[in-house]
């Protein structure tokens, strides 16, 4: 979604404004929202005439803040650079004089009217041929002057003159509290830090952690609060295991950034709503990456690759976003099967044998594996195991000798990717806190995933809105955190580092070798 289709998008959201230091009534409401999308709240017709052709158009086509921006400043455009339209500007009282020249008073209520529907400005004098004459009924162009006299003040919400509160959603009881603690006094570390320096143009972040509990349908309604309450303005690192659809569907609901999940089954970034910025790849990704190295191998290609997954509909709704994009990716054959069991691993192995299979993707976590590589053993059958790195466990080196030189992992990011410096800011964060001694890896995920918002916030500006912080964080190219692989984005790119490092799995050593060079997908 391009930054102009974005200004629209936001307009639904627009009843949920909150204001630096005003709130909007509800005349002012239907203003804004005919303001950002000339749509009228009763449903009459709102149309405009351009040019000195007096070229009829919708008036979502000539939406006043299409040109003037969301926070009416105006931006350059084609040559064309709109006026600054907020009211204190309009209202100056020794009026305004404009670069071709003319000359006028300043605006009130009724000359703004005017200007609206007629085309003149205070003085009489025509406008600009690129300004659009209005036609709307007197009751939305009543609500749009009442809205532009607020315009200035109105501020996303969580974003106040001296401040941006940022959410996060993390588990603070149950046996994952103390990666939540690590996480949530790492990010407020990271801040009090920030602040320390003056904060981000001259704006606090304050940071709004709210408890994730252990029970999914309240994990569930603690992800839609966090999102549709209003109070933050954009969401950090929330560990979103288990409540992915929630969290996109109420990011794309309340249009409110979110970056950096923790997860490693994000929603399907192919079709979600622009609003979340993954950091690094899932399952999904790990696993091209893999298959891509499985048919450069001799012989593999023109076999079925099996896909391994958890019995459940999260599993099976994972194997078939691998297998859409495998078959994008030219594979044929690409039977799935629940995980084994160590009861059904020689069944299972029998029928993958059969079918002639001669790579297994691992998708998930709760099967034996290994007494699937065992019975394949016993019985001659020795294929291609592949699994994403963070799925593994230690008995991965405990698997049968026949199966050396056999075993492959994908990994989102590398030790070779971490800096001595970015890695002492790091360490220097969780000084002191008994949580930061475990959880590395998330942790590290989750300061990528606030240096990334930092580096957002300070690219946009002072003139912050989170339309502007979305269509900044497009234009993110190589940025390099020190911990993780770049990140880039564009407007269809919503995971910054699009790849792996593969490593083999030495059985005799028991260690892992590096398989070449960073692997990227398109």
């Amino acid at each position: 979604m391009r930054a102009s289709a974005l200004v629209l998008a936001l307009a639904a959201a627009a009843s949920a404004a909150v204001a630096a230091d005003v709130e909007l009534d509800a005349q002012e409401r239907d203003g804004q929202r005919i303001y950002l999308e000339a749509a009228s709240p009763s449903g009459a017709a709102i149309s405009a005439r351009i040019g000195m052709g007096g070229l009829d158009l919708s008036g979502r086509t000539a939406a006043c803040g299409n040109c003037h921006g969301e926070d009416g400043r105006g931006r350059a455009e084609g040559g064309i650079v709109p006026s600054n339209i907020v009211w204190s500007e309009l209202t100056r009282p020794y009026g305004h004089r404009h670069a071709d020249g003319r000359r006028h008073g300043p605006y009130d209520e009724q000359s703004l009217r005017r200007a609206l529907l007629d085309g003149v400005d205070p003085d009489g004098n025509r406008l600009e041929g690129a300004m659009p004459r209005y036609s709307m009924s007197a009751k939305d162009l009543g609500a749009l002057v009442a809205y532009l006299k607020k315009l200035e003040r109105v501020l996303d919400p969580g974003l106040g003159e001296g401040s941006i509160r940022i959410g996060t959603l993390l588990p603070l009881t149950g046996p994952l509290a103390a990666m939540g603690e690590s996480v949530r006094d790492l990010l407020s570390a990271h801040f009090a830090a920030l602040n320390e320096r003056g904060g981000i143009h001259g704006r606090r972040l304050e940071l709004e952690v709210v408890p994730l509990p252990g029970d999914g349908p309240q994990a569930r309604a603690a992800t839609r609060r966090l999102l549709e309450q209003g109070r933050v303005f954009a969401v950090i690192a929330p560990f979103s295991v288990g409540v992915e659809a929630e969290l996109s569907s109420a990011a794309a609901a309340a249009q409110v950034p979110v970056l950096g999940p923790l997860t490693l089954f994000p929603e399907d970034v192919h079709a979600s709503n622009q609003l979340v910025f993954h950091v690094l790849p899932g399952v999904v990704e790990l696993a091209q990456v893999l298959a891509r190295h499985a048919a450069g191998e001799p012989g593999l290609a023109d076999r079925p690759i099996a896909l391994l997954h958890p019995p459940t509909a999260g599993g099976q709704a994972t194997a078939e976003a691998v297998r859409a994009r495998l078959t994008q990716a030219g594979w044929r054959d690409t039977p799935s099967r629940p995980l084994p069991s160590t009861a059904s691993a020689p069944k299972l192995a029998g029928e993958l044998r059969s079918l002639g299979v001669g790579a297994v993707l691992v998708l998930g976590t709760g099967g034996d594996i290994a007494a699937l590589a065992r019975e394949g053993a016993r019985t001659g059958w020795t294929p291609q195991l592949l699994l994403p790195g963070p799925l593994a466990g230690r008995e991965i080196f405990d698997l049968p000798a026949a199966f050396r030189d056999r075993v492959a992992l994908a990994y989102p990011s590398s030790p070779t990717d971490q800096r001595s410096d970015a890695l002492r800011d790091f360490a220097a964060l969780g000084q002191g806190r008994a949580a930061a001694r475990g959880h590395l890896p998330v942790q590290q995920a989750a300061y990528a995933a606030s240096l990334l918002l930092v580096e957002g916030l300070k690219r946009t500006g002072r003139d912050l809105s989170r339309r502007k912080l979305v269509a900044t964080l497009e234009t993110v190219r190589g940025f390099d955190t020190g911990l993780v692989p770049p990140l880039s984005y564009n407007a269809d790119r919503r995971i910054g580092a699009m790849g792996a490092y593969l490593v083999a799995v030495d059985l005799a050593q028991k260690r892992l070798v590096a398989l070449g060079a960073y692997r990227r997908l398109p």
